[in-house]
């Protein structure tokens, strides 16, 4: 222990008397370590960490299997009550609705539109998850009769209500009616995804007894030592035993069931594991780029190695004392990774845009911090292997010689210095082709047609309270005189009503027949349906391919006519005439005329391809987005917006309010969270291997000063002397870029799944690398030699 104490001691000492070399060193440490840091809270978090909830192995999400194929959808309720009383393998099994549920909160302070998630009684069980204070819900607050009830989120109850100790058992308004709050969640609780408010489910409204329509989000607790395949087949008896008694609906469907972690995370794995190995990279090259310092150091300090040797050291002594330098080098550059990964982190978490999943939790903890030592003692290993064994074949007659200097020894003739030179290149190719190839897709993905125009348009959702507005002709009233007073304001083009907005993540899909057509199933199909004024077309700027509009009267009266998608058109009519042929919905008895045919929208995402989709002139339903076409800028239109929202009901709030430039954006949040991290990383790595380039350069011609010198006094040119200098460290760049191009072409195949519309092997990308690199090695190699060229002859035989 008292040697190691030495040791420590003289590392200390020997650091601070070369300031410079040390500041570099942990600089680059720093960044390696900081960003492996940073990237495994995040892998931590989402990958490792089990749930926030009690056993978390136990709890499964159910998706409804469609009949047509579609493995993603949600559950009806009566279903779903089905599913929930003769299931024999869960412990609990509950549900949220399939979208978020927006209420308004009114009655005390300015009207505020929350985000509230409408569950099932036993909700809160199924995920065994109990309550800061009060209760949660139990089934009998399922029922119509037995009092309107809310659980609140910790930051609602914060922020509404200044965290009032008292609130539990106090009355609140919600969607113009009293209700109870009956508890408060903890801190940190907000499943589904930034849920403010919880409310239960009403079983006994109308809208709840059925099964056409599919609405529900299952989650269930299996029981203790049930497997998920146990309860598939369980499910499964279940789902037939449904399409038995109920052909006519539930013929050809059942439920998928997935492991609930694997559902929050699935789609986020790629991504991390893209990062993490890129942040590997990363920390490769900056572990090249000490270890090309601690050769310099250690070619300097042959005297002082020599000395102790001759002095009694041995070499074991000596190689545990350079190890020992290299290991304090590295915590320290840990420590300093820490200490950015912290800052790194809420960047991370800042650039994340709902990426991750809700239930993440990202910090640095116990397992992070030993994750961070782990690597800084296998970083100090890993670059101080090189220089310790290089003290093992100094001669110490040599190096006491008092005219001893190190002639010749350039890049070529040293070959460690020229592999750590050819990894970095070719690591940086790795992360510069990774890089571009998540830009160009990136970039193809945004250049994507979404099947409407974007640019000047403002959006919002508003959600009428059933209690306020209570029929069809109620909330007809409130949206029709709402679009006169929009259009009648200045800057406004056209103003459009739809039922879910695309890029929002707001899904809704019926079962349907086409009227007249005998089909072996009654409903044969299941596409995408959503509500629309006749405006709505024009505000997005959708065209019309063939057909008409809808009519103001038809919207007003609700006709029973309808407007699909091409897609549509190409699915259900592949020869024949769509117009005038008629569709039944299952949601109702009446067949709709169709009566035009509209492009094909992409709906949920700018990656995922069109869905076929149906489209009514309708407001039967008490929430809608407004659309409005501005001839300007249209954020300059909201505050007017609101206003006329007010002067018709001043109760009403309105949520959501943006461009739909900004839903786009949103849209593609987490193929540009990749590649904005991956990028940065990429430029970090480029300025470290040109910097390690450089000190390499710069150490040779330092190295060969006397044999400049002699060539020069020869009569070499400075032309021929920048030549020899640049070739040599060109030739070293060269050899790595060719070994990164291949490396890269093998490894980038596992980009493959987030790309869009571009091949791994894309040739443009791996073209501008190859040219990229070498140029800015070029002009890391030129500096150092054109220093080289200004040797004075005189002075450099004089050298050493």
């Amino acid at each position: 222990m008292d040697s190691l104490l030495k040791d420590l001691r003289y590392g200390l000492r020997s650091f601070a008397k070369r300031p410079g070399f040390t500041a570099v060193a942990l600089v680059a440490l720093a960044l390696g370590i900081g960003a492996n840091t940073a990237i495994f809270s995040l892998v931590n978090a989402v990958l490792i960490q089990p749930l926030p909830f009690p056993e978390p192995d136990r709890l499964v999400w159910a998706w409804g299997n469609i009949r047509n194929g579609g493995n993603r959808a949600s559950v009806a309720p009566l279903d779903f009550i089905d599913y929930r009383n003769q299931n024999k393998t869960f412990e609990e099994f509950a549900a949220t609705f399939s979208i978020p549920n927006p209420i308004n909160l009114t009655g005390s302070g300015e009207p505020e539109r929350l985000v509230s998630a409408a569950v099932t009684g036993n909700y809160f069980k199924a995920l065994g998850v109990g309550p800061l204070l009060g209760r949660t819900f139990v089934l009998d607050d399922e029922k119509t009769g037995n009092g309107q009830v809310a659980v609140l989120s910790y930051g609602l109850w914060q922020k509404r209500f200044a965290g009032d100790p008292n609130i539990v058992n106090q009355t609140i308004v919600l969607d113009g009616q009293t209700s109870v709050i009956v508890g408060i969640m903890p801190e940190g609780f907000g499943f589904p995804r930034d849920a403010e408010l919880w409310v239960p489910m009403n079983f006994d409204h109308p809208g709840m007894k059925q099964r056409k329509a599919h609405f529900l989000r299952p989650v269930g607790r299996l029981k203790p030592g049930v497997t998920l395949a146990q309860a598939q087949a369980d499910t499964d008896v279940v789902a037939n035993r449904m399409a038995e008694q109920y052909p006519e609906t539930n013929t050809g469907w059942n439920l998928r069931l997935v492991n609930l972690k694997e559902q929050l995370v699935g789609n986020t794995r790629p991504t991390l594991f893209i990062l993490l190995a890129a942040v590997g990279f990363v920390l490769l090259i900056a572990c090249a780029n000490v270890a090309n310092l601690l050769l310099v150091r250690a070619a300097s300090r042959h005297k002082e190695i020599a000395l102790r040797t001759a002095l009694g050291a041995s070499r074991s002594r000596i190689i545990r004392q350079m190890i020992t330098e290299s290991l304090l080098l590295a915590i320290t550059g840990g420590i300093l990774g820490i200490v950015l990964a912290r800052w790194g982190i809420d960047l991370l978490v800042a650039l994340s845009a709902n990426a991750l999943p809700p239930t993440a939790n990202v910090k640095i903890d116990a397992t992070v911090l030993g994750f961070t030592l782990l690597i800084s003692i296998v970083t100090g290993l890993l670059f101080g292997i090189a220089p310790s064994l290089r003290t093992m074949k100094l001669s110490v007659t040599d190096s006491l010689k008092e005219g001893g200097r190190g002639v010749g020894e350039g890049v070529g003739h040293n070959r460690t210095r020229g592999a750590l030179v050819i990894i970095e290149s070719a690591v940086a190719v790795v992360l510069l082709v990774g890089a571009g190839l998540l830009v160009r897709s990136l970039i193809r993905l945004q250049n994507v047609g979404p099947g409407f125009e974007a640019q000047n348009v403002l959006t919002m959702r508003l959600e009428l309270p059933e209690k306020k507005y209570p029929s069809l002709e109620k909330t007809t009233q409130f949206f029709t005189t709402l679009e006169d007073r929009v259009e009648a304001l200045p800057g406004v083009e056209s103003v459009g009503f739809i039922s879910e907005l695309p890029m929002t993540g707001q899904p809704n899909d019926i079962p349907y027949r086409v009227d007249g057509r005998v089909t072996p199933e009654t409903f044969a199909y299941d596409d995408d349906f959503r509500r629309v004024n006749n405006g709505y077309f024009s505000a997005l700027r959708i065209p019309l391919l063939r057909g008409r509009n809808f009519t103001d009267q038809e919207v007003r009266d609700s006709a029973n006519v309808i407007i699909v998608s091409d897609l549509l058109v190409k699915q259900v009519f592949p020869n024949e005439e769509p117009l005038g042929k008629r569709l039944v919905l299952a949601m109702s008895d009446k067949s709709f005329e169709i009566v035009g045919v509209v492009g094909d929208v992409r709906h949920r995402a700018l990656e995922i391809e069109p869905s076929p989709a149906m489209y009514l002139p309708t407001f039967d339903g008490n929430w809608m987005n407004l659309v409005i076409r501005a001839k300007g800028d249209p954020a300059s239109l909201a505050s007017a917006v609101r206003r006329e929202v007010q002067n018709i009901d001043p109760d009403q709030p309105i949520a959501d309010v943006k461009g739909m430039n900004e839903w786009l954006r949103s849209s593609v949040a987490t193929p540009r969270y990749r590649t904005i991290l991956l990028a940065l990383f990429s430029l970090i790595a480029l300025v470290l291997a040109s910097t390690g380039i450089y000190g390499v350069m710069s150490y040779s011609v330092t190295q060969r000063t006397h044999e400049i010198g002699v060539r020069m006094a020869l009569g070499a040119r400075r032309f021929h002397v920048l030549q020899l200098v640049v070739r040599q460290g060109m030739v070293l760049v060269a050899i790595g870029v060719a070994l990164g191009l291949v490396l890269a072409f093998a490894l980038t195949r596992v980009l493959a799944s987030v790309l869009f519309n571009i091949t791994p092997s894309d040739p443009l990308t791996f073209s501008l690398v190859a040219v990229t690199l070498p140029l800015v090695a070029l002009l890391a190699c030129y500096i150092p030699a054109r220093r080289a060229t200004r040797v004075d002859p005189l002075i450099a035989l004089r050298y050493e």
